[in-house]
């Protein structure tokens, strides 16, 4: 006679993460393409166009490895298996979220979405400015006063992104743990 088991998979956090900072990785290397593809192609004697498939093969690269890391960031989870379902929604209650800490990562998504959402346009423009000032840089111009305004808004840009991605990460994986309490709980 086989034993009656219950086994449950539960999310594991860094999902949204790694997603935001590939999506944020891949945003960088679009604007920065147009810019760089000639210099390097002079600099390494090749044409821009392979430098653009050089950069579109990166993007497929950083992409594969972002997958293949949260994959494995999922199946290391704990996925335990208990004999008994009581035991199995005591295990699950301790590992609910914290109520304030849930709040907080909810409030931490919910602000960086809104920087986010109205700082994207200016975001864009300062990467852009960031790259007028690396090759300002390069060639020895001075940068002018545009340097600290692209610095500014990049930096509200990017902790706004941090709030989402790790914010929303936490707030969503607490969420699907609830679930999961309330769902085997029920069936008590």
């Amino acid at each position: 006679m086989e034993r009656l088991s219950f086994t449950v998979r539960y999310p594991e956090y860094g999902h949204l993460e790694a997603a935001i900072a590939f999506a944020l990785f891949a945003l960088v290397v679009h604007r920065a393409t147009p810019a760089l593809a000639g210099p390097l192609a002079e600099a390494t004697g090749t044409t821009p166009g392979r430098i653009r498939l050089g950069f579109a093969i990166l993007l497929w690269v950083a992409l594969a490895i972002a997958l293949a890391v949260s994959a494995v960031r999922q199946r290391r989870g704990r996925a335990p298996e208990f004999a008994a379902r009581d035991v199995l929604v005591k295990f699950l209650e301790q590992h609910r979220p914290d109520p304030a800490r849930h709040a907080v990562h909810g409030a931490a998504a919910l602000g960086g979405l809104v920087i986010v959402a109205v700082g994207y346009a200016r975001f864009v423009d300062a990467l852009d400015g960031a790259i007028v000032l690396a090759r300002r840089l390069v060639a020895g111009v001075p940068l002018g006063g545009a340097a600290l305004t692209s610095v500014a808004w990049g930096i509200v840009f990017l902790a706004g992104l941090v709030g989402l991605a790790v914010g929303g990460d936490r707030f969503l994986v607490g969420l699907a743990r609830e679930a999961l309490y309330r769902y085997h709980s029920a069936r008590l």
